[in-house]
């Protein structure tokens, strides 16, 4: 605009930002760095009293601070389009975690809310959870503790396998996956993939062969880490006919969506002690206390931990501020959800 002399009148106003989290999520997500460069780029107002907000507090808390930015994570409340029609100024919800749906609406993007979430940030946390498990499976640990701790035994007859030098098939072939491809490099590891869509020269950058089936990435390798989304096509596709693929002594690790397994047709292959398996995502959550995978000894279990560790949250306060920084300079943003990719993050 001109100002009274006819010159460019530039606004110094910054655009505002609701933080709104629970407090110890936000101490977790941002250092002391991150916030100060926030503050220096936007106007930043904390909210992170959330327990039991609802609809219409939301909203009104949204209105009375103008935000046209949201930042949420973990413990946030769900944005709906109600309090998107309430609120024409809010453009943008920059969520600091992985999945959205429990944060808003899908007609609420539909409607034009733009919504960024970690991206590939975690990848390579959640690819060492991968890479522990797998080692855990080929060391027996989950046998072993059982008889240290609770048997009282000195067990030497347990017989464990290292990963060197190991056939090694990854279901999947993303972020995650490729990260945990350059934690193998050290064991020298044969690895291939089986992942449809990703183009060949990905597969030449990681040096990873390509496989052509589910059945052939199986058959052809001792371990299995899954890294596949969560697809109606992808629904159960593990099930009795390809875990039965796996040779004696193999490892099944899951660390994407427990939806992938048929987990009754896991149990059974399981039972019979011929293979082992470490899951960190089950069908239904929290894992029921009567669930017949508890207990077996050739299964690791992890309560859906496999994501960033606390020490490393604040890679996803960092992700944060990059996109902030690209909303404000109207530039490209990472990791934008679409509807689509709405429906394939659960």
């Amino acid at each position: 605009m001109l100002d009274p002399t006819g010159q460019i009148k530039v606004s110094l106003l910054k655009k505002k930002l609701l933080i709104i989290m629970p407090q110890n999520i936000l101490s977790q997500v941002f250092d002391d760095e991150t916030l100060e460069r926030l503050k220096s780029i936007v106007d930043v107002t904390f909210k992170t009293d959330v327990r039991g907000l609802s609809e219409e507090e939301y909203s009104k808390i949204i209105k009375e601070t103008d935000a046209e930015i949201l930042v949420t994570g973990w413990g946030s409340p769900k944005i709906t389009v109600k309090i998107l029609k309430e609120n024409p100024q809010l453009k943008y919800m920059c969520h600091s975690a992985g999945t959205v749906r429990a944060y808003v609406e899908k007609e609420a993007i539909e409607r034009g809310l733009l919504v960024t979430n970690w991206g590939s940030t975690i990848a390579r946390s959640v690819a060492e959870a991968a890479l522990m498990m797998i080692l855990c499976c080929l060391r027996r640990v989950t046998k072993l503790t059982f008889d240290m701790h609770i048997r009282k035994k000195w067990p030497r007859d347990v017989i464990p396998e290292g990963l060197f030098y190991q056939r090694v098939g990854l279901f999947g072939f993303g972020a995650i996956a490729r990260e945990l491809r350059k934690f193998l490099k050290p064991f020298q590891c044969k690895v291939s993939a089986y992942s449809p869509h990703v183009p060949d020269e990905i597969f030449r950058k990681y040096d990873v062969k390509r496989v052509n089936s589910l059945e052939e990435l199986f058959e052809k390798n001792r371990i299995i880490s899954v890294h596949a989304a969560n697809t109606p096509e992808n629904y159960h596709i593990i099930n009795r006919d390809i875990l039965r693929r796996l040779e004696d002594g193999g490892v099944l690790v899951n660390t994407a969506r427990g939806a992938i397994i048929d987990e009754k047709a896991l149990y059974e292959e399981l039972k019979t002690g011929r293979i082992y398996a470490a899951l960190d995502v089950y069908e239904k959550e929290p894992l029921p206390a009567d669930s017949p995978l508890r207990g077996l000894e050739n299964c690791l279990l992890i309560p859906h931990m496999g994501g960033p560790t606390p020490d490393r949250r604040v890679d996803m306060g960092k992700m944060v501020l990059r996109n902030i920084e690209h909303y404000v300079k109207n530039e490209p943003l990472e990791n934008v959800i679409t509807p689509r990719r709405y429906d394939l993050i659960t």
